[in-house]
């Protein structure tokens, strides 16, 4: 299954809250693209055939699968694109410019659900703080950022730089890594990097 469409929703991104056109600046960056199907890494077949070494991703699943003898319900949830994994089998390829549109329109998804923890986050809060929270709800969903009931009080109550610092004690700052850094500091730091500015 392939999930290839034609058009460009640059002009439509272009005309998007900046929350929005940051967070799928940051979301591309952090999720990365893989043009072709791949196993979950925490997966059967994820573990013991890692995707540096058998180049999951970067080529067609079906003949890594073929020629190693392995059947695809061992590496469930196959993935594709920017992190997807709905309605993906180890047959589907995507094209950027499709995945960077369902990664639009995921965000939005995702960003709605935080209206319920956080209702005034579109509104009053900076649009560093704006990210974090949209960023950390497509990283791990509703249910599990509800749980980080003393971030979400800190947030509500503006006080970011103690949200960032409490974040940092958490076992998703460790599990995380690079994207859990970057998106602490700018709750510790009041700013978004130069670097990763659109």
């Amino acid at each position: 299954m392939a999930f290839m469409k034609t058009g460009s929703s640059t002009e439509g991104l272009k005309a998007s809250p900046k929350w929005l056109r940051q967070l799928v600046a940051d979301l591309d960056r952090h999720e990365g693209f893989r043009q072709y199907a791949y196993p979950d890494p925490k997966s059967e077949i994820g573990i013991k055939y890692p995707a540096r070494k058998y180049g999951w991703g970067n080529k067609p699943a079906g003949p890594i699968l073929a020629a190693l003898g392995l059947s695809e319900g061992k590496g469930r949830p196959w993935t594709v694109g920017h992190g997807f994994t709905k309605d993906v089998t180890p047959a589907t390829n995507i094209s950027k410019e499709f995945s960077n549109r369902r990664l639009e329109q995921e965000a939005l998804d995702h960003a709605a659900e935080l209206d319920s923890l956080l209702p005034e986050w579109r509104i009053a809060f900076p649009l560093y703080a704006q990210t974090v929270f949209a960023n950390m709800i497509y990283n791990m969903g509703r249910e599990r950022l509800s749980k980080f009931t003393t971030t979400l009080n800190l947030a509500k109550h503006m006080k970011f730089a103690e949200a960032g610092r409490n974040l940092r004690a958490s076992l998703w700052f460790k599990q995380v890594g690079t994207r859990a850094e970057e998106l602490v500091k700018r709750l510790e730091t009041g700013k978004i990097a130069p670097e990763h500015q659109v």
